[in-house]
């Protein structure tokens, strides 16, 4: 079987603690470094102690990275919700988007995925492959 030129995979996470503007900026611009380098698009969002984000490239370069997120001391409960072949890239041209929910709307979408210590409630809807693409793209619209 061949490998697809193209996947994207979406995971979600839970932060092992509240990252400050400080932190987050710090992240966004190692992750920002890297996928330029291994020429990976996507969108990362975070807010309620929650990570939910998309990587697009070749296979080989995408599981590296999110391997690497796995091995990541800021996150833990990461469930794997989609890695699939794309045709095109749906956030060409970023290396990473990324939208900080702030306080009451980070709590929303923390909500939304039905936080517990395990992490996302997989039986939640949002946290589903279809809901949280859908997700991820609306907030990559309104940062354009």
């Amino acid at each position: 079987m061949t490998e697809p030129a193209l996947i994207h995979l979406i995971y979600c996470s839970t932060a092992t603690h509240e990252m400050s503007q400080a932190e987050l900026l710090d992240l966004l611009q190692q992750s920002r470094k890297l996928n330029e380098q291994l020429k990976l698009t996507g969108m990362l969002l975070y807010g309620g102690g929650v990570f939910m984000q998309v990587l697009e490239g070749i296979p080989a370069a995408v599981d590296m990275v999110y391997q690497k997120i796995c091995r990541d001391p800021r996150h833990h409960s990461l469930i794997l919700l989609e890695r699939e072949p794309v045709s095109e890239r749906s956030f060409a041209g970023w290396s990473m988007g990324f939208h900080h929910l702030e306080a009451e709307a980070g709590q929303q979408f923390a909500g939304a995925f039905a936080l517990n210590d395990a992490g996302p409630d997989l039986e939640d809807k949002a946290c589903r492959p279809g809901p949280a693409l859908d997700i991820l793209r609306q907030f990559a619209r309104t940062q354009r």
